[in-house]
């Protein structure tokens, strides 16, 4: 590690700086100080074998930094060098370097294992944070977000033009900066009399280097040429993006695109229109106060782990829409990461705090601010709109450190609400009367924004990507949610006619509604129950308007996502309680715990897993944590004291796993008796069929359970081997596929030989294109998205069982999916 020398004029302000440096490595860092003369009448001068001696104490074959505050402190640190042996020589070197500032960032460069030119060049830069908080400082010339390094000289160097549309802007700043950070050379990036540290993201990207330019790669190190082979390489491929046919810098994270002007493209997510003005979720932060704190090791801790945290966010948010659209256009959360991760944000950061003495919040925020300054200051517009990039970041970290409460959605007026994402739990905060539609930046058709959606009949668009930051608070637009459009600007003429059309689909609605109250019988008088899923007790009477005559899941998840802690016993029960009273007499089937995969609760302790849908979910979770599934079962068998609650586990794969899960159940049961607790003594239990292995053992899991639930979603990609989240493969993941539909069929006669019956919860329960085959299949009760209950109902009423029976029979026998949808098709009326 490289060794630091603090060398002053006078032995306090030495020993001082030492102290402080001290405080911030925390014994990590080698470090001596050499200060005053032995001159008890005169004590202020420099001694160069004080200083001689400092060396020696610190010195290794990393190296050794010397910082001098003024004068004779020069001339002696000169001297003493020389006194070193030859070969020792070259490994020490001075820095001109302001001593009190310069020393702190030369300690926190070693202690993260910087090379001594990287020491060196980071005490060089140490004004910066300070220059960045007083206008009027800083060179006028400088552009970069810190101070770029001292100009290395090269052992090789390339040029390169930059052919991207925009320039080295974040996302092919972060490639180039992820490669640079590959190798352990000295890299610099030179722009005519710019240069930056080409491992630094904030450095390169504020360059501002535009389409065209000339930029000049310098590297020094055992691995330069190879550092600068890897360079050239990248920006043969255009630094990962892809622009052949277009000109236009496109950072959605979705497949969708601008279709054409004033139409934003996105996945539809729930059917309807919907016109209003635009409602802007966008969570503000409280005023953030300067506090002065007694321990900045406690403060800089603090901001560690907030960074740390707010990095899993974006890690996790860039695997998303790697998934969804693939890794080019996932980069933007790829270069986000590569923020939060900038040496110089963070030294920056870190020397506001300790210099300062302030609360992490306040140090963080004026990093931040400092660097999006720095953006906002370029004169390429582009780039000056990466400021936000930066806050967003910035925002992230000050959330985990403010542990704010998520504000209200509150609507003056009916609206249409634009968000980045929605949680359950923001949706659960929403009054359902005042939303007229939905619409995010981010998600997929199985995401829980488009879940939620469905479930409460509100028209949404979700993966609609960054354009709808474009919108204006109270701008009227326009959803289409079955065409996947959202209208941001139109002519009278246009506008008359989506009024029109909303008209017609509310009247549909209406008629459908007062339709779905009935039940679904077929013309041979063969009745299929259906029924509803849900999220929380808000969905109920969205429920009970489109006619469900149950609730055939009940998503507890919901309970647990979107908050710090697991719910509380009583909490779980209120919320079961509050269904089965809104239902009657009618059934409500409760899924205990299915977290992991898609929903991970980072308080649960769910570690990130390589693939977490093959990982540690479900009923394997809930069976490793009892202190989190025993207070959940309790609250079920209260609340199905008195009401026709049933229970449901997921994801079981094994008779092992519904056994044990039986077990804790009786267990929970008679801890109740023995409290006199009343519960349900003998409720219903059943199970999802997701896993193929439940497929292939159901004859035997049937003698354990009281009926089958069928979950499509994970039942079709753990058949099929392909991810549901990832476009790529989204033509493999579609429950109608052949070897699906045998699975459901082998499912289905080994629950009715068993004499158990048979539902089915997952998305393809509320296809109408499905429902003749699921009839024919067997399934006794369907559970779907309330706004889908009226058209499967009428499907159901102009079937035939016989009928139905052959159609799946032909569907059977079919060996693509194509053909099995183009069959099914034909079978629709228009």
């Amino acid at each position: 590690m490289v060794g630091i020398v603090i060398v002053s004029h006078s032995a306090r302000l030495a020993a001082g700086v030492h102290e402080l440096a001290e405080q911030m490595v925390q014994g990590k860092v080698p470090l001596a100080s050499a200060g005053g003369i032995d001159d008890l009448e005169n004590p202020i001068g420099t001694d160069a074998m004080q200083v001689y001696a400092a060396i020696e104490s610190v010195y290794s074959d990393d190296g050794v930094v010397v910082l001098m505050d003024l004068g004779s402190a020069l001339l002696s640190a000169e001297i003493a060098v020389e006194f070193l042996p030859v070969e020792q020589q070259s490994k020490v070197v001075l820095s001109a370097a302001p001593l009190v500032e310069g020393t702190l960032a030369a300690a926190i460069q070693s202690s993260v294992g910087g090379t001594r030119d990287q020491v060196l060049a980071e005490a060089q830069n140490a004004l910066t944070a300070k220059q960045a908080q007083l206008p009027g400082t800083q060179p006028e010339e400088t552009t970069a977000v810190s101070s770029p390094t001292p100009p290395i000289k090269a052992t090789h160097e390339i040029s390169l033009t930059i052919p991207n549309p925009q320039g080295l802007h974040a996302r092919p700043a972060a490639q180039f900066v992820t490669t640079a950070n590959q190798f352990a050379a000295e890299i610099q990036v030179h722009k005519a009399d710019k240069q930056a540290n080409a491992k630094s993201i904030n450095q390169v990207a504020t360059l501002g280097v535009r389409q065209g330019d000339v930029i000049v790669v310098k590297a020094v190190g055992d691995d330069a040429e190879d550092a600068l082979t890897a360079l050239q390489t990248l920006a043969a491929a255009n630094f990962g993006e892809s622009f052949a046919e277009s000109n236009t810098e496109v950072v959605s994270v979705t497949a969708v695109s601008q279709a054409s002007e004033g139409v934003i493209i996105g996945i539809p997510a729930s059917p309807g229109i919907a016109i209003g003005p635009v409602f802007l979720y966008r969570p503000h932060l409280p005023e953030i106060v300067v506090k002065q704190v007694a321990d900045s090791d406690v403060e800089w801790n603090r901001l560690e782990t907030a960074v740390d945290k707010a990095l899993a966010e974006v890690n996790a948010l860039y695997l998303q829409a790697v998934k969804q659209v693939g890794q080019g256009e996932a980069a933007i959360f790829e270069a986000h990461a590569l923020f939060l991760q900038d040496p110089s944000l963070l030294q920056a950061a870190k020397a506001i705090l300790f210099d300062q003495q302030i609360n992490a919040e306040a140090a963080w925020q004026q990093a931040i601010m400092a660097q999006a300054d720095q953006y906002r200051t370029l004169d390429d517009a582009y780039m000056q709109a990466r400021a936000a990039d930066i806050e967003d970041v910035g925002n992230r970290v000050l959330r985990q450190l403010l542990d704010v409460e998520t504000p209200a959605l509150d609507f003056a007026e009916p609206s249409i609400l634009i968000a980045a994402d929605l949680t359950p739990s923001d949706t659960a905060r929403m009054d359902p009367q005042r939303v007229l539609g939905i619409c995010t930046e981010l998600g997929g058709a199985t995401s829980h924004s488009a879940i939620l959606a469905r479930a409460l009949g509100i028209p949404a668009l979700v993966g609609l990507g960054p354009d709808l930051r474009q919108l204006m608070a109270n701008q009227i637009v326009i959803i289409d949610g079955e065409a996947g459009q959202l209208w941001t600007q139109t002519n009278a003429e246009q506008l008359v006619d989506f009024q029109q059309r909303r008209e017609t689909w509310l009247a549909a609605q209406t008629t459908a509604k007062a339709a779905s109250q009935a039940t679904a019988v077929t013309r041979d008088d063969h009745q299929i129950e259906i029924a509803a899923n849900i999220g929380s007790p808000n969905d109920i009477p969205v429920v009970k308007e489109f006619g469900a005559e149950g609730i055939g899941l009940f998503r507890t998840e919901f309970l647990f996502m979107g908050r710090e802690t697991a719910p509380t016993v009583e909490e779980q029960y209120g919320a079961y309680k509050r269904v089965a009273e809104q239902m009657g007499a009618k059934p409500v089937i409760i899924r205990t715990l299915d977290v992991g995969g898609d929903k991970p609760l980072p308080y649960l302790g769910l570690a990130q897993e390589d693939n977490p849908f093959l990982g540690w979910r479900g009923i394997r979770f809930c069976l490793d944590r009892p202190d989190i599934f025993k207070p959940q079962l309790e609250a079920i068998l209260r609340a199905g004291y008195g009401h026709n609650l049933k229970l449901m586990f997921p994801m079981v794969g094994s008779l092992g796993e519904i056994r044990a899960a039986k077990a804790l159940l009786v267990e929970v049961q008679a801890e109740l008796a023995a409290t006199g607790i009343p519960h349900a003594a003998d409720m219903e239990i059943g199970m999802m069929i997701e896993v193929p292995a439940a497929v292939a053992i159901a004859d035997q899991l049937a003698a354990e359970v009281d009926f089958f639930s069928i979950g499509t979603n994970d039942l079709t990609q753990y058949t099929m081997a392909a991810d549901r989240g990832n476009a790529k493969v989204s033509e493999l993941v579609q429950a109608l596929q052949p070897a699906v539909l045998r699975l459901i069929k082998q499912t289905v006669d080994a629950g009715h030989a068993a004499g158990i019956w048979v539902g089915m919860c997952g998305e393809l329960a509320g296809n109408p294109l499905a429902t003749a085959v699921l009839v024919g299949l067997g399934l006794d009760e369907l559970s779907m998205s309330a706004p889908a209950i009226p058209v499967v109902k009428a499907a159901i009423r102009r079937l035939g069982l016989a009928e139905a029976q052959a159609v799946a029979d032909v569907v059977l026998g079919m060996g693509e999916v194509t053909a099995v949808v183009d069959y099914l098709s034909k079978l629709i009326p228009e």
